[in-house]
């Protein structure tokens, strides 16, 4: 008869179908198995004793017990802004924030312009080409932006690390034939395949880069620190015995023992696999990094546009639920207009985007109403004398400008009788 397979605190045993508390013995000593998995229940669903795939499962086994926050949208890191520019033309390279995928999409083009400003782009998807129908300039979901500077091998850059939404610092090392990368990290990992999409310039002449960078740095070697105790051989792993140890036994709240056998029997993890432990601290930093997040209402172009009633009419392009067509809005929440005169009009569960010339009757308060637009030379009255001037935002009724030969403390907002055309 062999013997029964019993759970690392020995008050557990499997009996082929579930784990029950050991039965009373005559005061036997009970030692530690080498696996919580035992007879042929999950023989086919163990892991090889590949550090990597370990350490994959146990992070799968911590999310599951709510340990772990599951991958989200990345939290970008201090980059620098894009300009965005005034228009694009047919056939202009341009990225797309896709709200699918919740990153910004390479290589795509734009392939017409729409009566009202906005523009129809080829996003390639695996195998296809899909096309947007309507999309205008910005930074949000759904908005196009010039495409982003070609990286170069030995670029020093921010990378959406596995893309689990947490950016590491590290230098490009190879540019492969598919255009992805070979990313050596500065904590020494190493992450190949990696497409453009997942990284971002890094300005090390920053103190807001500096800091950030220090500061993962910092919460990184004391995770690695703490894991360094059980890892007397120094190989940077260490064993899912002693991590399994560790969650029931070690830190304010340990977890049940009957919790931590459930999910490493369900993945596969022997208690003798290993564990590459500092692939597990960048993931725990990554995901204790990750802000709650609201979701994110879809955006839905719309052209010849109208308010009435509280409400924005006007016909769809794409709308995620009503499709292509004539649409009446719920109750309006807020409209905002970007620089370019672009309207973003929030209602409560969808937030309409209106072009510059999308609309059938423009709102009072559109900037194209304006006498004076963004840019524009003008004169301004402070103190009894009129002087030259540049309009820098404009709102209803009022401007802000900056005043010419004079620094940004002089700049204000100025009400209709304070402004007039240069002459």
């Amino acid at each position: 008869m062999s013997d029964p397979v019993l759970s690392p605190d020995g008050k557990f045993m499997w009996t082929g179908s579930e784990w029950i508390p050991v039965p009373p013995t005559s005061g036997n000593n009970i030692e530690m198995k080498d696996s919580v998995i035992g007879g042929d229940v999950i023989s086919n669903t163990t892991i090889n004793n590949d550090p990597q795939m370990v350490t994959e499962a146990v992070i799968a086994a911590l999310q599951q017990m709510g340990m772990l926050e599951a991958p989200k949208a990345p939290q970008p890191p201090p980059i620098p802004e894009i300009e965005l520019p005034q228009s694009f033309n047919v056939g202009d390279h341009v990225e797309y924030n896709s709200p699918t995928n919740l990153r910004w999409l390479d290589r795509c083009r734009v392939v017409a312009i729409n009566e009202d400003g906005t523009y129809k782009i080829e996003v390639p998807k695996t195998n296809q080409i899909e096309i947007k129908h309507a999309v205008v300039i910005g930074s949000s979901p759904g908005t196009i932006r010039p495409a982003g500077l070609p990286f170069n091998v030995g670029d020093r850059v921010f990378v959406n690390w596995k893309n689990y939404g947490h950016y590491y610092s590290g230098r490009i090392t190879k540019e492969n034939e598919n255009h992805t990368f070979l990313i050596h990290f500065d904590d020494g990992d190493v992450e190949d395949f990696v497409e453009w999409g997942r990284i971002e310039p890094l300005n090390e002449s920053s103190d807001e880069v500096q800091e950030y960078i220090e500061h993962d740095s910092e919460a990184e070697r004391e995770l690695i620190e703490a894991f360094q105790v059980f890892d007397t051989n120094g190989t940077g792993t260490i064993a899912a015995r002693e991590y399994f140890r560790i969650l029931t036994e070690i830190g304010d709240e340990p977890i049940p023992v009957e919790d931590v056998i459930q999910e490493f029997t369900e993945l596969g993890i022997e208690l003798d696999s290993e564990i590459n432990y500092r692939s597990l601290a960048k993931y725990m930093i990554a995901s204790e990094s990750l802000e709650d997040q609201n979701i994110l209402k879809p955006e839905v172009v719309i052209k010849d546009a109208f308010l009435a009633d509280g409400v924005v009419n006007g016909y769809a392009y794409a709308h995620p639920k009503l499709g292509e067509g004539n649409i009446n809005s719920s109750s309006i929440i807020s409209i905002l207009f970007d620089e370019r005169a672009t309207a973003k009009i929030e209602t409560k569960n969808t937030i309409y985007v209106v072009g510059p010339t999308g609309w059938k009757v423009r709102p009072e308060n559109h900037p194209f109403n304006n006498p004076f637009s963004i840019g524009q030379r003008v004169k301004v009255e402070w103190n009894g004398t009129w002087w030259d001037a540049s309009v820098l935002k404009v709102e209803p009724g009022s401007f802000f400008i900056t005043y010419e030969g004079f620094d940004s403390s002089w700049d204000e907002w100025v009400g209709d009788s304070r402004i007039k055309p240069l002459s």
